[in-house]
């Protein structure tokens, strides 16, 4: 996990000389880019939960049907 981190701190400050910007700028877009995409998460699972029924008139679906097992073949 250590490793992770010092990873993706490393990585960011990258990113953020590659494009050559303020880390604290960087660092707000990002946040603010974070809880857009949190939002439109939200909004997603409130939408697909709204087109779900809550009891559905679906009967549950039975086990698969197997095949008997065959009989054992004695040779003499």
């Amino acid at each position: 996990m250590t490793n992770f981190a010092v990873g993706a701190i490393f990585g960011f400050l990258v990113c953020v000389w590659a494009i050559g910007t303020a880390p604290g700028t960087a660092f707000s877009a990002l946040w603010a880019r974070l809880e857009q995409v949190q939002e439109m998460s939200a909004t997603a699972s409130q939408a697909y939960d709204a087109m779900r029924p809550a009891h559905s008139t679906i009967a549950p679906m039975s086990a698969p049907a197997t095949q008997p097992a065959a009989e054992t073949t004695v040779y003499r």
